[in-house]
C-alpha cells in the first residue's frame, strides 16, 4: 500500500463522514480513524495459508456477492477459481473494494448472505484446494 493510496482512504473517509476503515493486504494491515490521535503501528499479518479452507473478508462493510449494478453473482458453488479472481466486493460508503481468491480453488459453500454486513477477517466463502 502507497502513501497515495492511504491519503485516498482518508480523503474519502473525510468526505463520506466515515469514522474508519482497515485494510489488509498480504503482509500489511492499516487501520484509519477519524478524530483519533495519529499512531503509528506496523503489524506483520500472516497470509492465509492452503489448510483455511475459507476466504475471509478484508475490512468491514457491506459484502456484496453481485455488483450493484447487475444481477449476475461474482460465483456460485460449485464454480471453478483462478487465483486473483473476483469473487465479491465490500461496500464502504460508495466504496467498493474488491475481494479475490488468492489461489486457484473450487467454491464449495457461499457462507454470508449477499448485503450482510461483515468485521475483517469474517468467513463468506468456503472453498476446496486442488490437491
Amino acid at each position: 500500500m502507497t502513501l497515495e493510496e492511504i491519503r485516498q482512504l482518508a480523503l474519502w473517509l473525510k468526505e463520506h463522514h466515515l469514522a474508519g476503515a482497515e485494510m489488509s493486504s498480504p503482509g500489511v494491515h492499516l487501520t484509519l480513524k477519524r478524530g483519533a490521535p495519529a499512531v503509528c503501528v506496523v503489524t506483520p499479518v500472516a497470509a492465509a495459508t492452503v489448510d483455511d479452507k475459507v476466504l475471509r473478508t478484508t475490512g468491514l462493510g457491506r459484502l456484496l456477492l453481485t455488483h450493484p449494478q447487475q444481477n449476475q453473482p461474482f460465483v456460485a458453488v460449485g464454480d471453478q477459481l483462478s487465483a486473483g479472481q473476483l469473487v465479491a466486493v465490500l461496500q464502504v460508503g460508495d466504496l467498493l473494494l474488491p475481494q479475490r481468491s488468492p489461489k486457484a480453488a473450487k467454491v464449495v459453500d457461499i457462507r454470508v448472505p449477499c448485503g450482510t454486513t461483515v468485521g475483517y477477517g469474517e468467513a463468506f466463502l468456503g472453498l476446496e484446494y486442488p490437491v
